[in-house]
């Protein structure tokens, strides 16, 4: 099948197959993508929100116990423009043998920062093949997340009925907090 266009210039008729247009038609719309978001990045995404600035979602970070079979992976989402304002919201998920219900307290420290919450809501359990995921959702204030970022060395202690499991962070989550501190967390200076 060819479709003919007539050219206003060229008193001549230019024949193009159809598939060809179509093709050239697809192929130039299939590679925009949209301005208010700035997604692909491996360590986080950023959304522009308008007048409160950038969202940012830092992708979960791993953190590892030595005494069960246990994991925890955390994110933190964020908006931020030109000072700070806000809170952040830190989601973790603990992937485990046991199901997570509750937790009564949970600690974040690097070696010269220690923040603490007790403010801690179960979002749901799942059962995976072997183990369960218990989602939980907290927020600590931005200022406190910020300065957690200037050393890469991060410890998790979770608190529940009078017990305390620890998560460590391993060398790729450190390679991974230095980066985030210096794409992201470098834009605060001076706050």
């Amino acid at each position: 099948m060819e479709c003919i266009f007539t050219c206003s210039y060229a008193p001549q008729r230019l024949k193009i197959p159809l598939f060809i247009l179509v093709f050239l038609i697809f192929s130039s719309c299939s590679a925009i993508k949209p301005a208010s978001t700035n997604s692909g990045k491996t360590y986080f995404e950023t959304f522009y929100v308008g007048e409160e600035g950038s969202q940012y979602f830092i992708k979960p970070l791993l953190f590892k116990t030595e005494k069960v079979n246990e994991q925890l992976l955390v994110d933190i989402t964020f908006r931020y423009k030109n000072e700070i304002k806000d809170s952040a919201i830190l989601n973790f998920s603990i992937v485990s043998p046991l199901i997570y219900k509750t937790v009564d307290s949970l600690k974040l420290l690097n070696k010269n920062l220690q923040i603490k919450t007790n403010k801690v809501k179960l979002l749901f359990n799942q059962k995976n093949t072997s183990d369960f995921i218990s989602r939980f959702t907290t927020k600590f204030s931005l200022e406190e997340i910020k300065e957690l970022f200037e050393h890469n060395e991060w410890k998790f202690i979770l608190y529940n009925k009078n017990q305390s499991v620890e998560y460590l962070s391993n060398k790729k989550t450190n390679k991974t907090i230095f980066i985030l501190k210096n794409n992201i967390f470098v834009l605060m200076q001076n706050n």
